[in-house]
């Protein structure tokens, strides 16, 4: 249970009564993750109180834990003086992070309240893609020269240390702010004093550009096992850095996304109950729509063997069988295929062994449900008025035919697909679902009608 369930009746009896001291005492004692959690279950009336009676040092911190959803409700609330200390005070990312998702008109306002530097410093990262690097680094962190000592570096970090996002890494740039390489703070300290930087700094560092997306820079951030990565511009310029706790919702957020598309929703992201029924419904309605014209197609094919289906009537009664297993396993290929391309050090080499690794998977598959169905079909048997002057054995021969290599061709489909929408630099996961899943249907009944009208009137 959390503290905020464990303690919330008494810190909303408080609010309540009006013991701002006794909450301030209480919030001094409690990590600014915490005291957020707590604020977030208080009265909504309560909220604004309850965080001004936080001490004012501490309010920055436990702002950014804050929902954005009450981050904004508080700055509409707050008076002019507090609203341009907090919005100051915060870190660039998070301020950026929090003007972007207001209207514009207040956005504006919000930027007029701002110092200069903190306005300047937040319309240059406003300036960069929504979801890039640039948009989500903050260029508040630690540089020296390649000149500097080590006695001048530690001297830097004790000047700075509250004003950056993490004195762990140090960066190493030249006269041109170009990034040459970085020290971490245990090689600073383990250093002679006197030693230049240039003499243990760690050379070819890995790095970000600002227009690359966030998914590349977690990717990155995980390959190199670092806690930030330093972001450069069109020139090589260090311009800012992003950190590993900045990414920390990424990863379930673009996984959150990726399921959403793979089952047809659009991009809607956002909270279940904070969506507004026209925008939830314009998410899954575009999807729909867009699959009954594809869906269609299935129809006209299956149309198109009536006669086929009028001879031999039984055929009818295994086609949702055949289709629902070959979409199933389209489905199932692409979601690995799609979880490869999203994992670390998959290069060219190692998505196609396990493209082909899938190939002859889905051959196993193909034959195991190839053999269960033709069981099912001699198993089940049928009237003889539905096998049109046929044996039930020529029905099940036709049936597992099917089976087969609609399910082969499914599988290499979805596992094909994610790889050409990769090269082609879209997303992978627009891909699977419903899409591979129609595609399948269509591919199916071709195969399944062929095969029993070439067995039929052979």
């Amino acid at each position: 249970m959390t503290l905020a369930r464990l303690i919330g009746p008494e810190i909303a009896e408080m609010l309540r009564g009006g013991d701002v001291t006794g909450f301030r005492a209480l919030s001094e004692e409690f990590h600014p993750a915490d005291v957020a959690e707590i604020i977030e279950s208080a009265p909504e009336d309560k909220r604004l109180v309850a965080f001004l009676a936080v001490d004012r040092k501490k309010q920055p911190e436990v702002f950014e834990y804050l929902e954005p959803e009450t981050q904004a409700r508080l700055l509409n609330d707050f008076k002019p003086d507090v609203l341009s200390r907090m919005l100051a005070e915060i870190s660039a990312d998070t301020r950026t992070e929090l003007l972007q998702e207001l209207p514009g008109p207040v956005a504006r306002k919000l930027l007029e309240v701002l110092p200069a530097e903190e306005r300047k410093a937040t319309l240059a990262l406003l300036q960069y893609p929504p979801d890039s690097a640039g948009r989500t680094m903050t260029p508040e962190f630690l540089h020296v020269p390649a000149d500097a000592t080590a006695a001048d570096v530690l001297a830097k970090v004790r000047r700075f240390a509250d004003q950056v996002e993490t004195v762990y890494v140090i960066y190493v740039i030249d006269a041109g702010h170009r990034l040459i390489g970085t020290l971490s703070l245990r090689d600073v300290v383990v250093a002679e004093p006197s030693a230049q930087v240039r003499t243990f700094m760690r050379e070819n560092v890995a790095f970000v550009k600002t227009t690359d997306h966030r998914e590349e820079v977690l990717r990155k951030l995980r390959e190199y096992d670092v806690v930030a990565i330093p972001v450069v511009d069109s020139e090589q310029r260090l311009v800012g850095i992003v950190t590993f706790d900045d990414l920390s919702d990424v990863a379930e957020e673009e996984a959150t996304e990726d399921i959403l598309k793979m089952h047809g929703v659009a991009t809607q992201n956002d909270d279940y109950f904070s969506a507004s029924l026209g925008r939830k419904f314009r998410a899954r309605v575009i999807w729909l729509v867009a699959l009954v014209v594809v869906s269609s197609a299935s129809v006209l094919v299956q149309q198109a063997y009536n006669p086929v289906i009028a001879h031999l009537s039984l055929l009818a009664a295994y086609i949702t069988m055949i289709t629902a297993s070959s979409g199933n396993v389209g489905t199932q290929s692409a979601g690995i295929l799609i979880r490869a391309i999203s994992t670390d050090g998959m290069d060219r080499k190692r998505l196609r062994a396990i493209f082909l690794r899938e190939l002859a998977v889905g051959a196993m598959l193909s034959l195991t449900m190839a053999g269960l169905a033709v069981t099912l079909v001699l198993v089940r048997g049928a009237h003889p008025q539905t096998l049109g002057g046929h044996e039930v054995h020529e029905v099940a021969v036709i049936v597992g035919l099917a089976m087969a290599l609609a399910l082969a061709t499914s599988n290499a489909l979805g596992a094909a697909i994610p790889l050409v929408t990769r090269a082609l630099k879209i997303d992978p996961a627009v891909t699977a679902g419903p899409f591979i899943t129609t595609a399948a249907d269509i591919l199916t009944v071709l195969i399944y009608f062929n095969i029993a009208e070439w067995l039929i009137l052979r």
